[in-house]
């Protein structure tokens, strides 16, 4: 018995050193994953020993609490509880903020970050048939990125008169950016139509697609955007981005 205290007293010592050391560490803003790791891991380790131990100490541990003559509560568990819950009142309402900032200033500074590449997918379409070669650089908003995207060529009307591009349906990840070639056999003036649209997927119809089952979305929303094409001569246009646009930005290369 006395061996079995022995070794759950050098467990706690031991989870109390690493929880001691890795909890200095992060407050001194170094939290890397092994750090924190090791942290958590020593963490639970002491509590399920220390829950074995207090389970094991009831009695005396009561005793500490209670005057075995009077049977009344003895005055430090009061100043005990009294300092517990100063401490958590002063943390919850930020008074002790700048003691836990303090280590901010220990951490190694960072730079400014570098800005995220944006990519693109590229496509080709409609190659062979007889038109005017474009390119189309489509930048997609943050709220239309996950959407299928649609690129059509109508008349001033409304009536398509080609697609240019369609995601596919079933293709796995986003439909992001887009880097089109293609050809585009109307003449000028038509509208250049790029459409997204985007399922906002209930937590049912999410289970329903993990599981592998076809999911026709009830809330689906669409971003769209018509562009007035007045001539194909050779160039750069930009597509300007308007209301409801699922474009950021967009440029038409007319070879």
């Amino acid at each position: 018995m006395k061996k079995n205290k022995n070794l759950i007293s050098l467990i706690v010592a031991a989870a109390f050193f690493f929880l001691s050391i890795s909890g200095i560490l992060m407050w001194l803003k170094q939290k890397s994953h092994e750090i924190e790791m090791t942290h958590t891991i020593f963490g639970l380790l002491f509590l399920s020993i220390a829950v074995f131990h207090i389970f094991n100490n009831w009695g005396s541990l009561k005793a500490y609490s209670k005057d075995k003559a009077t049977g009344s509560i003895k005055k430090e568990l009061g100043y005990s509880l009294v300092l517990v819950l100063a401490v958590l009142a002063l943390a919850y309402t930020g008074v002790l903020e700048p003691v836990a900032e303090f280590g901010r200033r220990f951490a190694k500074p960072q730079g400014p970050k570098p800005p995220s590449a944006i990519s693109f997918k590229e496509a080709t379409t409609l190659d062979s048939i007889t038109g005017q070669s474009v390119t189309l650089i489509l930048q997609k908003t943050e709220e239309s990125m996950n959407g299928q995207l649609t690129v059509e060529v109508t008349d001033t009307a409304g009536t398509v008169l080609s697609t240019l591009y369609s995601s596919d349906t079933g293709e796995k990840g986003p439909a992001g950016n887009l880097i089109l070639n293609s050809k585009i056999a109307a003449t000028a003036p038509f509208k250049l139509v790029v459409r997204s649209t985007v399922a906002q997927l209930t937590e049912e119809e999410q289970e329903e697609i993990r599981e592998g089952n076809k999911v026709d979305p009830k809330n689906v929303k669409t971003f769209q955007q018509e562009v007035l094409i007045s001539s194909l001569n050779p160039g750069l246009q930009n597509i300007v981005a308007g209301v409801n646009s699922p474009l950021k930005r967009g440029i038409m290369e007319v070879k």
